[in-house]
């Protein structure tokens, strides 16, 4: 009896400590799955970081068509930033004696073959024009970052001083208008800067595109290399702000913020019936006279 009493006392306790070694193990477990879980969220979180950045660059890669226009002589150029890819470009050269050169940075999509319409005009109102293709657009190596784009601008404004030191002036559309901003402020030889249909931020400009995502965009676009922390140093040299009353990519209220964030001297023009298709498109011969006398006023 003594041994029978003894048996069944051992067997209960090796009963008991398994089931108290098992309590011991499921919290373990879960907190072994929590962990993972929270590992995936991080990582996934990671992976979608700055994903938003890419909404901005909607390149048209190939060889753009040269335009043949009998009016103006048209160069094929290449330069590159430092340690940059090989980038390609336009010059085109001024009906007579140039009165000035214009680095025309253009918008997010296609390439320059498709932006050389907005500035056919300006040889034969007297400028030297240089339109390229930033990395990853048209028959410019490489992939497009923002930080890319902007040492491409760079670099093309440098090769523009290099040949016109004392007249050249910067003319950016929508995306092109913040890289714009953000290269010239970095190059004080620039005479002035025209920016149209452009955004203060991108993440603003971001919110404005995609308003359902609005509270995930602090997340998806990344910071940094924005117009409204360059405006400063474009000052004093004077800026046109140009934009569509009825702009519906980027709305007219992210180019007021962009002119009221601006330093004098500067300009805002307003064009009736507007949209984000350039001021030109809209208001032909009445643009050009004001564009001109901004830039060369007399």
């Amino acid at each position: 009896m003594v041994d029978s009493g003894e048996n069944a006392c051992v067997a209960v306790t090796e009963h008991e400590s398994r089931r108290i070694a098992a309590r011991g193990v499921r919290p373990r477990w879960r907190a072994f799955l929590l962990g993972c879980l929270v590992v995936g969220v991080i990582l996934s979180g990671l992976a979608l970081r700055g994903l938003g950045d890419r909404w901005f660059f909607f390149p048209e890669v190939g060889v753009p068509v040269k335009p043949q226009d009998p009016g103006v002589q048209i160069d094929d150029v290449t330069f590159a930033a430092p340690g940059g890819p090989v980038l390609h470009g336009w010059w085109l050269r001024a009906e007579g004696s140039a009165r000035g050169t214009v680095v025309y940075c253009h918008g997010n999509h296609a390439n320059r073959g498709h932006h050389f319409r907005f500035v056919q005009w300006l040889p034969r109102r007297g400028f030297d024009v240089l339109i390229f293709d930033y990395r990853g657009y048209g028959d410019s190596a490489g992939s497009p970052t923002r930080e890319g784009l902007v040492d491409d601008t760079i670099a093309a404004i440098d090769l523009a001083l290099a040949r016109d030191p004392g007249r050249t002036v910067v003319f950016g559309h929508s995306l092109g208008g913040a890289l714009g901003i953000v290269a010239a402020a970095a190059r004080p030889a620039v005479r002035a800067v025209i920016a149209e249909s452009t955004f203060a931020t991108y993440r603003a400009a971001a919110r404005a595109s995609m308003p359902a995502l609005g509270p995930l965009v602090p997340w998806l676009v990344s910071g940094g290399h924005d117009p409204v922390d360059a405006l400063a140093r474009i000052a004093p040299r004077p800026l046109l702000v140009v934009h569509g009353r009825e702009d519906r990519i980027t709305p007219l209220a992210l180019g007021e913020e962009l002119f009221a964030a601006a330093r004098e001297p500067k300009s805002l023009h307003l064009v009736h019936r507007g949209g984000h298709v350039a001021a030109w498109v809209t208001e032909g011969a009445a643009f050009e006279e004001r564009f001109c006398a901004f830039v060369d006023p007399k």
